[in-house]
């Protein structure tokens, strides 16, 4: 389903539905949160699929550009997403993984129109990242 109304929103801005297109989409529907640049290379592989590396980047792009995906930078790193919903996320500091968490939104909601009220600011959109350590890597650290 969410395939099809992403089809008919690249087929409605006058793009292609391309293979690459396709499997890079089908990704990030798969992964259902952040994915860098570089996992989806590695999915693709495993799918025995090898594009250049520009072009999964100029097709990131016209998702991103399209509003098809939404891109993040989180340390450093280019991810991108296919949202269905409003979420945040979890980073790891220490091994990156990045999990996606869903905030009560209630109190968030009131902050944010008082914040656009206050500064005459129309928020579009906003991203929360909370930073820390993974139950995996705190093992690891409390071994050393």
């Amino acid at each position: 389903m969410l395939k099809k109304a992403i089809l008919a929103k690249i087929k409605e801005q006058g793009g292609r539905f391309s293979k690459i297109r396709s499997k890079i989409i089908d990704i990030l529907i798969k992964e259902k949160c952040l994915v860098s640049q570089k996992k989806i290379i590695e999915k693709l592989a495993g799918k025995n699929f090898y594009p250049n590396r520009s072009t999964v980047f100029r097709e990131l792009n016209f998702l991103t550009e399209n509003n098809l995906t939404v891109k993040n930078n989180i340390l450093g790193v280019d991810h991108y997403e296919i949202s269905e919903d409003h979420h945040h996320h979890l980073i790891c500091l220490s091994c990156k993984d990045i999990k996606k968490i869903t905030l009560p939104c209630n109190k968030l909601q009131e902050s944010e129109k008082q914040i656009s009220k206050e500064n005459d600011f129309d928020i579009k959109n906003h991203l929360i990242g909370f930073y820390g350590h993974c139950r995996s890597c705190q093992r690891e650290n409390n071994k050393k």
